[in-house]
């Protein structure tokens, strides 16, 4: 497929407006490489000063996702090829872990799934026979980390120390989002996927809410709960209750979102943690999960009474420069840190605020 073909694709945004407007800014940032490093990967973020964080696979796995439905000429189709050359070249050195910078050899499954969805989706939408055969040996290593069909939330050497508990690292809630992955690498003949899935499905609704508090855990060893990863869960779940017209996990969905927008802070945005019973443990806005509240609300058909104020709040925490406009991590933190997944994030939260009606496909969802 050439690159007019994936043009002619993509869904038409709605007349430009400020929302429109700003992540079509958003997206020129990444299309032109906002994070990208010289040998292909994609970083965290850069700082205001152009300095780049880590290379970080499952940034690499979104962008690939991202340049499938944004690629508008040769280049992009060039640096999104490079940055899957990169993730190949990991697999054929045996390199999963998630965080090459640490150099410990930690694997995280739900890093492994966003770099199958990234490699099978742009992989299909463009033709490249290469790059989908890549997106299917991804899916069969994340499916090869499952033990007795349960999907872990990392894999951590032999003699490794235990990882800190943490959403990441011992919570399982984010793990949902892999049923993305795992609904791609099914459409496309990857044995065991579909069960995979299932399985995930299942876990999720076994797992009870407690009456007057959220409706999942993130860490079971605390009582915090982790917005980040309960947007994660409900984009599962939203996921696969449309490829398969599963109203039940749709409604699950719903709650879930419905809870975070119970955690609104009062300048309109969003911070790390909420506590178990309610309540924001925090004042300080996290763009990513601002953008995510706002990109299910709209996908969930809610209709938060202060979506506004958060539509604003993610326009403050924008911030244009002469290659378009990208996110800040924490907008008020002294360190302007220009995030790459909260400005992925963001750009679809902006254009479905702003398009009228708009959707996306589930595929399409970074």
């Amino acid at each position: 497929m050439t690159v007019n073909h994936l043009t002619a694709a993509a869904a038409p945004l709605a007349t430009p407006n400020r929302f429109t407007e700003l992540a079509a800014a958003l997206t020129d940032w990444l299309r032109r490489g906002g994070t990208r490093a010289e040998n292909g990967a994609y970083c965290g973020w850069r700082t205001a000063e152009g300095e780049l964080s880590y290379h970080y696979p499952e940034i690499t796995g979104y962008i690939l996702t991202f340049f499938a439905y944004n690629a508008a000429d040769e280049a992009d189709l060039g640096r999104a090829r490079s940055a899957a050359d990169w993730l190949i070249d990991r697999f054929d050195r045996g390199d999963l872990s998630g965080r090459p910078d640490r150099g410990d050899g930690t694997v995280f499954p739900f890093d492994l799934g966003m770099i199958t969805h990234g490699l099978l989706t742009f992989g299909a939408r463009t033709g490249d026979e290469r790059i989908l055969a890549a997106g299917r040996r991804a899916a069969r290593l994340l499916l090869d980390t499952r033990t007795d069909g349960v999907l872990p939330t990392l894999l951590t050497p032999e003699g490794a120390p235990a990882p800190r508990p943490a959403w990441s690292t011992t919570g399982r809630a984010h793990l949902l989002k892999v049923l993305q992955a795992l609904l791609s690498a099914a459409e496309h003949g990857v044995e065991g996927a579909a069960e995979a899935a299932e399985q995930l499905v299942r876990e999720a609704d076994a797992t009870g809410a407690r009456p007057g508090s959220a409706p999942l855990a993130t860490c079971l060893e605390s009582d915090l709960i982790s917005l980040h990863a309960s947007c994660y869960a409900a984009e599962g779940l939203w996921m696969w209750g449309t490829a398969r017209g599963d109203a039940t996990a749709l409604d699950r969905a719903r709650a879930i979102t419905a809870w975070v927008w119970e955690q609104q802070l009062a300048d309109g945005g969003f911070t790390t943690y909420a506590h178990l019973t309610g309540g924001p443990a925090g004042d300080h806005r996290q763009s990513d999960v601002l953008a995510q509240a706002v990109r299910l609300a709209v996908l969930l058909d809610l209709a938060p009474s202060r979506l506004a104020d958060a539509a604003q709040a993610l326009v403050e925490s924008t911030e244009r420069h002469e290659d378009g406009a990208s996110t800040l991590y924490w907008p008020a933190a002294p360190e302007r840190h220009r995030n790459c997944w909260s400005s992925l994030f963001a750009l679809q939260a902006l254009r479905l605020h702003g398009g009228r009606g708009a959707s996306l496909d589930w595929r399409e969802l970074v």
